[in-house]
């Protein structure tokens, strides 16, 4: 075990850090535009949110099955090889065995950062040891840290974005502001309208609520918008009160 190049604790966490954005954000976007497509009932959202889970345990378990690999791994220049055979990866059946156990992540966390020969529990029930096959600089590595947490950032924003701007209750929002007399003359004429909407939507069952704060961009002067809408079963979103300044 001591001529094999055994990949460093640090190396391992970033990696494992790289793939939990990947993955945390291939499973949330998708996800959430399902729901934000759907008229979801309570038992329906369970039952999506249900299947989703079981698509991202997958990935989680079978992340590392391409070369022993998982995106991480590649960036970090780590791999999972077979402890009695160096330059063999273990099969499929054990890479994902041992990906099973990072269910319990907190327990392998402490594992791995106090066994001396760098394994976690997963790794030795699937007889797999995680080697460097590549160095890679400091700055190199700080810049591959800041760009995944700066997508995911962005992918953020942009699903939220994509969520508000895109739902029934929204649209209602801008409908009525627009043809809202008051408020057109108040403004000057509407141009447009602020990048990030506030607000809340709850829906249970088909009846729902939604609050939106928007800044509506005119002609003379912006102004701040609340609207308060409310919903009923199989019903379009009604607006039952207005506020601006």
């Amino acid at each position: 075990m001591e001529e094999i190049n055994l990949a460093s604790r640090k190396s391992r966490i970033f990696a494992f850090m790289i793939d939990h954005f990947v993955l945390t954000i291939t499973a949330f976007f998708p996800l959430m535009i399902i729901l934000m497509n759907v008229e979801v009932q309570t038992g329906f959202m369970f039952a999506i949110v249900g299947i989703w889970v079981f698509i991202f345990f997958i990935f989680l378990t079978m992340k590392d099955t391409f070369k022993g690999k998982s995106p991480g791994k590649r960036i970090i220049g780590i791999t999972v090889r077979d402890a009695n055979n160096i330059d063999a990866v273990p099969t499929i059946s054990r890479l994902f065995v041992r990906n099973l156990l990072l269910i319990i992540w907190p327990v392998e966390f402490i594992v791995l950062a106090t066994k001396e020969n760098k394994q976690r529990l997963g790794d030795e029930i699937a007889r797999a040891v995680v080697v460097r096959e590549r160095d890679i600089s400091l700055w190199k590595l700080i810049t591959v840290i800041l760009f995944v947490i700066i997508f995911s950032i962005g992918i953020l924003i942009s699903t939220i974005l994509l969520l508000v701007k895109n739902s029934d209750a929204y649209e209602a929002s801008i409908n009525y502001i627009e043809s809202n007399e008051e408020i057109v003359e108040e403004t000057g004429g509407i141009e447009g309208y602020g990048l990030l909407p506030s607000g809340s939507v709850q829906i249970s069952n088909g009846e729902g609520e939604a609050v939106y704060s928007i800044r509506v961009k005119g002609k003379n002067e912006d102004i701040l918008v609340e609207v308060y809408l409310t919903k009923e079963p199989r019903q379009d979103w009604v607006v039952q009160e207005v506020y601006y300044d």
